[in-house]
């Protein structure tokens, strides 16, 4: 396993810390461990899941306290802010977060310039579409003046210093994007008017936003970030495998598209996508979607296969609270090194090239791609 703790991270796809998180209870801690939805949150579940018992263990260690929940609760609550930050966020070599601004909601989490202060890291901006579209949808009653208002916004991304569009169409009506006819997205939007909605999700509207998004990040040069794969049971998981964005990454040859989350389980379609199409990257997020560490390295190879290292990202997808991005850097800096270092004893590349490779990882590529 090569040792690349030395290498800073550029962490391209994660979210923003609680502002007030108060004081977390066992359940608290465990939901957020776990993608499984449902009202009551059945707790016991995450308590067995083997990536949730060696994140314990990790977060005791930095902590110095025993290895169980009570336990890390307890010194937790102990530490205030700026010391969890001191433990977790400034101690793990993180250079930049990317932070997706659409989850959680803005006023539950702490302003990126105050997120920036407190890990010691820059902070970049990375604004989700559905988002803001499903807001407009709620402040126009004529579809005309919501399309114009939307590109308004778009055309200004750069000036507001935005540096990446996201989209979330993988939750809302899948990854088959269509191009819709005006009348049908119209239909959609007045729909989503008599129903009282601000959530995005009738195809032909979310479509249409796709499109116009891809439009602004062509003009502005912008790279588009697409959930793809495992997450929130709201998904589709049918409609989610990265495949379905072949057609767009056609349409928009000049639009870089990162694929988040490694695409898992369709990893190897990712890989596939990555290895033929120039504006399509990987991004592996080694934080969330919550997996041991063995799939987490299983994946980095499925990418490393047919991928160039060039077009692979890592990210930690955390949210809420800094144990998230301090495992997802753990966990990343392991798959990686194992897994580069296997093809070190395996003979494909030299020591010196597979930490060249690692570096391209961590952060060289996403320094390019989001011209950090």
């Amino acid at each position: 396993m090569l040792d690349l703790s030395e290498i800073p991270i550029v962490d391209n796809h994660c979210h923003g810390l609680f502002a007030d998180p108060g004081e977390l209870t066992v359940a608290d801690y465990r939901h957020r461990f776990s993608e499984c939805a449902g009202e009551p949150f059945p707790p016991d579940h995450t308590s067995t899941a083997p990536h949730y018992l060696w994140a314990l263990r990790q977060v005791a260690g930095v902590l110095g306290c025993d290895p169980d929940e009570e336990s890390v609760l307890v010194r937790r609550a102990e530490l205030d802010d700026d010391k969890l930050a001191a433990r977790f966020l400034r101690s793990v070599n993180i250079d930049w977060l990317l932070v997706d601004d659409g989850y959680p909601d803005p006023a539950q989490v702490l302003p990126r310039e105050d997120l920036a202060a407190r890990g010691g890291f820059r902070v970049g901006w990375i604004e989700r579409e559905e988002v803001v579209a499903g807001r407009l949808t709620a402040e126009h009653e004529r579809f005309a003046d919501f399309d114009e208002a939307l590109v308004e916004h778009l055309d200004s991304a750069r000036d507001r210093g935005v540096i990446s569009f996201k989209s979330v169409a993988a939750y809302r009506s899948g990854l088959m994007i269509e191009r819709p006819s005006r009348a049908d997205a119209k239909a959609a939007f007045k729909q989503m008017l008599r129903d009282g909605s601000e959530r995005l999700e009738l195809k032909p509207l979310v479509d249409h936003v796709v499109h116009r998004v891809m439009e602004a990040a062509s003009d502005q040069e912008l790279p588009v970030q697409f959930h793809t794969g495992y997450g929130d049971a709201d998904a589709d998981l049918r409609l989610a495998d990265p495949f379905h964005l072949a057609p767009l990454a056609r349409e928009y040859p000049d639009v870089n598209l990162v694929l988040l989350h490694g695409g898992y389980p369709f990893s190897g379609h990712l890989a596939v996508l990555a290895a033929t199409y120039a504006n399509i990257y990987a991004d592996v997020s080694y934080g969330i979607p919550f997996l041991t560490s063995h799939q987490l390295y299983t994946v980095t190879h499925t990418l490393l296969g047919p991928a160039p290292a060039s077009r692979i990202l890592y990210s930690s997808d955390a949210v809420g609270i800094p144990e998230q991005h301090w495992l997802g850097a753990v966990r990343g800096r392991r798959a990686i090194g194992a897994a580069l270092g296997d093809m070190v004893v395996l003979g494909d590349v030299t020591a010196t090239q597979a930490r060249g490779l690692a570096e391209l990882i961590l952060r060289g590529n996403a320094v390019r791609i989001y011209d950090l």
